[in-house]
């Protein structure tokens, strides 16, 4: 490179600032005509304000190396160009035929990735104007003032929050019911919006442009964004962290006023809403945007806090150049960053390679169950652009690796073939003992749920909460006017119907005979199956022990429907453990059968101790085993109400408490010494270590997984 044409030239309208921090020094570029902004440091600075004046790399390093306390090679020089080409900062003075070959190569490159239908943007407008006409006191009230309300709102929900926190998490457990989904969208569209303008307004605060808005779309569910890159030349970091943070101080506010508007009412419609937006904010403000792995608002306050600008790109350099140095034999350029910032980096880079392999399986999944046919296909474009673009730059760049390695084919083979081996060795004997926590509850042993048999009216209470009763005695007495009505109307249909059948056979009518025969049959059923109801307006025990019914005196002249639960009889002379197994841990258990289990009861004063496990249920259940255990009532079991009579009567009758997904059942005897110290009702947790699982078998069960539920689905229609 010895031509005075051998080195591109930088664009002349590029603009540069600087940006000092009492950090290490670096410059924002500004690229008007694309509205994009870079950060770069002060060796890359240099080296780009010196391509317009150097007609060689010999004449490029000596200006560069001129003005820098720190030598610059040619290898770190060549990187920072191939940076600056690849974001199309330069302008080359070699031939035509090349500019149209890297132009038709990015044009190719834009186009495969149109694949990714997994995530894409689709900008908008300029939100600009509709900014420059709002009132300078709006823009203003986005700085200090905003933080100040923030500060105080937060103080105080967070106190509330915290006096009122089991009824608060408890309200959550139908959070992802069906009927919860439409309102959980408009809420998180109403949330995006307003993160999106609070980062505009911070911006504009801090004199920055926002010459863009648009909707990006994760697996077709769309999020709104905003191009605010124009926060980079702010020459503080705090100044731009706070733009970074805007959107999510925004969402948080919502929640802190969310918290407040429940806790003045937290059963009506208004405290729904408010519980709701109280979650949503938090899981879209923690879980998505301020994840440092992904290029949302929380990289960019982390890039600021480490002060290492293009962090995401300094990692994603340092994992590909190791990549090139393993698989392709080639030296990578240097980092200029030494000591605990580059191992800082390489740490980033591997998360990050890591969560995006994660990212794009989940999403994958996610996409496949969703929209069956087309979730594949949206899949595979994803991963062929995920794959296929790095591959196609090696095709693209293999002529040049090949000048650096010549047996590069060879290596390439030999260090594919060793990773190979190597993922699969990992995948098929690397592995961990898996760790099963089974929720549990103390519970009597003998116990018996008194239902209604018939519906009716609560005459007479024959007992109360607490009583010891025998097999046989009166529980309750129930009247059903309408049951008694209609069985003295059939006795008399009967008593005519026997008339006309003895008048039937008397006079030979043999045809009349055999269908009044048929009628009387029919009676006689119905006769019975009032009979049965009319009896069971009786209620009594099925079995000795002592009544639980804490609101058993608040049913008299209250009706009963069929099926509603009234009490339970339990056998007080037996204590013992009921547990709750999920149906992925349930092999793992049947195997423990007669064994002792740990079991932890620390938190409700049992200590912790070993119990041995009697008996695990043949079949799972959507039946809560214990109430104790719903998260309803602070267990840590999901479940979601059926109503299933009118307003007005005790809870019991009003709701059906069913789990989300089914449990297998276990009953664990405890210890005698541990028997008196424990009360029902008390919750436990069981710890056992399951079977040893590799990588390679979670990746089997969750194919296996997938097939059974695409199975299931087309089973469906």
């Amino acid at each position: 490179m010895t031509s005075k044409h051998s080195l591109p030239s930088l664009r002349s309208e590029l603009r540069f600032s600087p940006v000092t921090d009492g950090g290490e020094a670096c410059y924002i570029i500004e690229d008007p005509v694309r509205h994009l902004f870079f950060r770069i440091g002060r060796e890359e600075y240099l080296l780009a304000v010196a391509l317009n004046r150097a007609g060689s790399m010999e004449e490029l390093l000596a200006l560069v190396n001129a003005g820098n306390g720190e030598k610059l090679d040619p290898e770190q020089a060549l990187a920072i160009i191939t940076w600056l080409d690849r974001q199309q900062l330069l302008r080359h003075e070699r031939a035509r035929t090349d500019h149209l070959e890297m132009e038709e190569r990015q044009r190719q490159l834009k186009r495969f990735g149109r694949l990714n239908l997994i995530s894409f943007k689709l900008p908008l407008f300029n939100p600009d104007p509709l900014l420059d006409r709002l009132p300078a006191w709006l823009v203003r009230l986005a700085g200090l003032p905003f933080l100040v309300l923030w500060l105080l709102l937060a103080a105080l929900a967070l106190a509330i929050l915290a006096s009122h926190w089991q009824e608060f998490r408890h309200q959550a457990a139908g959070f992802f019911s069906g009927r919860n989904l439409l309102i959980i969208w408009l809420i998180w569209s109403g949330l995006k919006v307003l993160h999106e303008l609070m980062h505009a307004l911070v911006t504009r605060h801090y004199g920055g442009r926002v010459p863009e808005a648009g909707i990006l779309f994760i697996l077709f569910i769309p999020l709104t964004y905003v191009e605010a890159t124009s926060s980079w030349t702010f020459p503080s970091r705090w100044q731009r962290i706070h733009v970074a943070l805007a959107g999510i101080l925004a969402e948080t506010m919502v929640a802190w006023i969310g918290i407040l508007a429940w806790a003045r009412d937290p059963a009506s419609q208004a405290g729904f809403i408010a519980h709701n937006t109280v979650l949503v904010a938090g899981i879209s403000s923690l879980l998505f945007n301020a994840n440092p792995l992904m290029r949302f608002d929380g990289y960019y306050v982390l890039s600021d806090l480490v002060d290492i600008p293009n962090l995401y790109g300094l990692a994603f350099q340092d994992i590909k150049g190791l990549a090139a140095r393993w698989f392709l034999g080639i030296p990578a350029p240097p980092l200029r960053y030494h000591g605990g910032r580059r191992a800082f980096i390489r740490i980033y880079g591997v998360g990050v390679f890591i969560w995006r392999i994660l990212v794009v399986l989940s999403l994958g999944y996610l996409a496949s169950m969703m929209a069956g046919g087309l979730g594949i296909f949206v899949t595979m474009g994803a991963v062929l652009v995920w794959i296929g673009m790095p591959v196609y730059g090696f095709l693209q760049q293999l002529p040049r690796y090949r000048a650096h390695n010549p047996r590069l084919l060879r290596h390439l083979s030999l260090r594919l073939l060793l990773t190979l081996l190597a993922v699969a060795a990992i995948f098929q004997f690397a592995g961990w003992r898996r760790q099963i926590l089974v929720p549990a509850v103390v519970a009597y042993e003998h116990q018996v749920r008194v239902r209604a048999a018939a519906p009716g009216f609560v005459r007479r209470l024959g007992t109360r909460d607490g009583a010891l009763v025998r097999k046989g005695d009166l529980l309750l007495l129930l009247d059903n006017p309408e049951i008694s009505a209609s069985l003295r109307d059939v006795r008399l249909r009967l008593r005519q119907l026997d008339i006309r059948i003895r008048l039937a056979h008397s006079r030979d009518r043999l045809t009349e005979l055999r269908i009044l025969q048929q009628q009387r049959r029919a009676l006689e059923e119905e006769q019975r199956l009032l009979q049965k109801d009319s009896n069971a307006l009786r209620i009594t025990a099925p079995a000795d022990g002592m009544i639980v019914a804490p609101g058993l005196d608040s049913l008299a002249g209250t009706f009963l429907r069929r099926g509603a639960e009234i009490l339970w009889i339990i056998g007080p002379e037996q204590k013992h453990l009921v547990g709750a197994a999920a149906q992925d841990d349930i092999d793992s258990l049947r195997g423990l059968v007669g064994r002792p289990v740990a079991v932890d009861m620390r938190a409700a004063g049992g200590g912790a101790f070993r119990a041995t496990l009697e008996r695990v249920a043949p079949t799972a259940t959507m039946e809560l085993p214990h109430p104790a255990l719903a998260a309803l009532y602070g267990g840590p079991l999901s479940v979601r109400q059926q109503a299933v009579a009118a307003a007005g009567k005790a809870l019991e009758q009003r709701y059906h408490i069913e789990l989300f997904r089914p449990v297998f059942r276990l009953d664990l005897a405890l210890p005698a010494p541990v028997i008196d110290r424990v009360q029902e009702g008390q919750r436990a947790w069981l710890h056992v270590r399951g079977e040893r699982v590799t990588p390679g078998r979670l990746l089997a069960d969750w194919w296996r997984s997938w097939l059974q539920k695409k199975r299931k689905r087309a089973g469906q229609r």
